[in-house]
């Protein structure tokens, strides 16, 4: 009886050669998956640090009538909206504290009065990171806002809404407490514009952005926190969405931008979102 004998071929050079080309493609694809899964993972705590934020409002307007946060309006000067001002003044309405229309001392109360911490307010894919308050034994309630636009850089990768309406915006209805629409953005990814104007600044990066614009452009008027992927905006019911593109809300426009087209500018119509700071 003959025995079958299996023949085992060794690899040819071809082969060996196939092998050693795959191994940096293979590297690739693994590092690129991982890449993803981590962005993923950040994307998801985002927006988990702004259901809080947002919940944290609710609270806020349960114990103050309905209204969401703001600190002291003056609607001569409502078109010049601030932030980052009056740290670190304990009381965020005297007369030494922030300064009228300030957006981040508006979302500030929120730490003084609210059951949140400070790492809520950074986005772990942005640069900011957690605020001790200057020192082991400060709280919040050592601090009326955050500390001018070095703080903000530091210490906060989120925009709010500005609270506080231009008299034509309250002529038309504008409100900002429990009774507005779920689709309303009341928070987001720090808004990606600045002052600076002039041919390649960012704020002309925002303002020049259209519903209709192609990705790209698009991509240069999102949140810089994800890459400009996108940002995650924080809707009225409370509900948190990662949209690509900041044209959304009641009314699909620009929330990183008034209805004038200006960045830093407070409502003017009676759905218009602008959410502030813009990034230092």
């Amino acid at each position: 009886m003959k025995r079958l004998v299996i023949r085992r071929r060794g690899g040819t050079l071809c082969d060996l050669l196939v092998v050693v080309a795959l191994i940096p493609l293979l590297t690739v694809i693994v590092l690129a998956c991982g890449t993803h899964n981590g962005e993923g993972s950040n994307r998801t705590k985002c927006a988990s640090n702004l259901r809080q934020i947002g919940q944290a409002i609710q609270l806020y307007a349960n114990e103050n009538h309905g209204a969401y946060p703001r600190t002291r309006l003056d609607l001569a000067t409502a078109h010049q909206p601030t932030w980052g001002t009056g740290a670190p003044a304990t009381q965020p309405f005297a007369p030494d504290g922030p300064r009228p229309n300030d957006v981040t001392a508006a979302l500030f109360l929120l730490l003084r009065t609210q059951d949140i911490t400070s790492e809520v307010f950074t986005c772990p894919m942005s640069n900011a990171d957690k605020w001790d308050f200057d020192g082991a034994d400060k709280t919040a309630l050592n601090w009326s806002n955050w500390n001018g636009t070095t703080g903000i850089g530091q210490h906060l990768s989120y925009s709010y809404q500005d609270p506080y309406p231009t008299p034509e915006a309250v002529m038309k209805g504008w409100k900002l407490n429990t009774s507005i629409s779920a689709d309303y953005a009341v928070a987001a990814d720090i808004n990606p514009g600045t002052n600076t104007t002039g041919a390649g600044s960012s704020a002309q990066t925002v303002l020049q952005a259209t519903a209709s614009s192609r990705s790209g452009q698009i991509r240069g008027a999102n949140s810089p926190n994800h890459e400009r992927d996108g940002q995650n905006v924080l809707y009225g019911d409370g509900h948190v969405t990662f949209e690509q593109t900041p044209f959304v809300g009641v009314q699909a426009d620009n929330i990183y931008t008034s209805k004038s087209g200006v960045i830093a500018d407070s409502p003017v119509g009676g759905d218009d979102s602008v959410l502030l700071p813009t990034k230092p």
